[in-house]
């Protein structure tokens, strides 16, 4: 029972450390394409596209992630 319980515990933590970094790189790429966006930003187009393009990587990932989530959470309660 208790190897179970270790196990699920460490499950949930990796959920969430997951979860967490991927929110914490879109925050920051959002942050970087606004900072980009500024008029009086000197930055290049492949700059602000590597950027758009990250953002967009980062947010496909989280919703995979999500849908993840949403699986295993109707498995544990089917």
């Amino acid at each position: 029972m208790t190897n179970i319980i270790e196990k699920t515990r460490k499950q949930l933590n990796l959920d969430l450390d997951l979860g967490l970094a991927l929110g914490k790189a879109e925050g920051n790429l959002n942050f970087l394409a606004e900072q980009s966006n500024k008029e009086n930003r000197q930055s290049s187009i492949t700059e602000g596209m590597a950027i758009l393009d990250a953002l967009e990587a980062v947010q496909v990932a989280r919703k995979a992630w999500q849908e993840i989530i949403r699986e295993k959470k109707s498995l544990a309660y089917s």
